[in-house]
């Protein structure tokens, strides 16, 4: 449970980063692989279950979307969660916004395993920490909680690359950090098939990750 949560306070605010599914501007790397409808198919699929697993009462926080782009999914998700537009500028500039608002978790919405659990240790880890990261397997992150804004962990990012976990971690130079155990996004094709053969285990009686208890912790 996260400190606000525990002493009757405001849940701690999570920002759910998504960009409107349109065709041809989500998963443009899926979609070299697999075409465009099939990539914007999976893109829909991955929102609609980050939604449904970081939704409201699933967790010790209050989700809200931060929407980049329109489509008419869009006044649907109004109806679930607050809906708030992602400002102008890179990635780094529009999470930084987010955290400048209020928000104190924020999460990626192409992560197939992420569930209510990992926000709720990221933030449980603030009692601690200063900041909180959940790594990718391709060197980024998907999920990063702080006590207070610090600009400074979004400025000179190679978004988008192997190297912002690193560059991230050097900006943090100071600063309390825990990591949560990495976790994976989809990407490309191989990644989609990966993201179809755990869900096929799931499935057949194997591990369910919509709530997972142990395995969140790096190094655990």
């Amino acid at each position: 449970m996260s400190e606000s949560a525990s002493r009757g306070g405001p849940a701690p605010r999570l920002a759910i980063f998504a960009r409107a599914p349109v065709r041809g501007q989500v998963k443009t790397r899926l979609a070299r692989d697999v075409g465009e409808d099939v990539a914007l198919a999976a893109y829909q699929e991955l929102v609609e279950r980050t939604l449904d697993r970081l939704g409201p009462g699933e967790g010790d926080f209050a989700p809200e979307i931060w929407i980049a782009g329109d489509a008419p999914v869009v006044g649907e998700w109004r109806g679930r969660f607050p809906v708030f537009r992602q400002p102008a500028g890179d990635l780094g500039e529009r999470m930084a916004a987010a955290f400048r608002d209020g928000v104190r978790a924020l999460v990626g919405c192409d992560i197939p395993a992420l569930g209510a659990a990992h926000v709720e240790t990221a933030l449980a880890l603030l009692e601690e920490a200063d900041l909180t990261l959940g790594p990718t397997e391709d060197g980024g992150y998907c999920l990063i909680a702080m006590n207070e804004p610090r600009e400074r962990l979004f400025v000179d990012i190679p978004w988008g690359t192997p190297d912002v976990l690193v560059k991230t971690l050097a900006a943090a130079g100071g600063l309390r950090v825990r990591l949560l155990a990495p976790l994976w996004d989809v990407d490309d094709g191989a990644d989609l098939a990966r993201w179809r053969n755990d869900d096929a285990r799931v499935a057949c009686g194997g591990s369910n990750s919509r709530r997972p208890n142990r395995g969140i912790l790096a190094g655990s």
